[in-house]
């Protein structure tokens, strides 16, 4: 049986003024590719209208996989290089992770 399933991976960028990729996002977008993991990714301003307006770098991976335990080391990998992307970028302030 496939499952089909929805990683979400929202870096916080430092700069709120321009949409433009950190610059450790080709790096993480590789390894995605070297593991045959489609993608996308948008920005977000989610509180565009507040002092503190933010903006975001959204990257959806979506895959379907044929073992259950497959999302756990796939969610793993997903996470510790996006992880390592927001310890080495200075362009991004932190990050979260999700799967659906």
């Amino acid at each position: 049986m496939n499952t089909k399933v929805k990683f979400i991976v929202s870096f916080k960028l430092t700069n709120s003024e321009k949409e433009v990729l950190p610059a450790m996002s080709e790096p993480f977008e590789s390894v995605l590719e070297r593991f045959l993991l489609t993608h996308s990714v948008h920005f977000e301003h989610p509180h565009r209208n507040t002092k503190s307006a933010s903006l975001y770098a959204v990257y959806t991976i979506e895959v379907e996989v044929h073992q259950p335990a497959a999302v756990f080391y796939l969610g793993k990998l997903i996470e510790g290089e996006a992880g390592i992307l927001q310890l080495f970028d200075e362009g991004v302030e932190s990050f979260s992770f999700r799967v659906e």
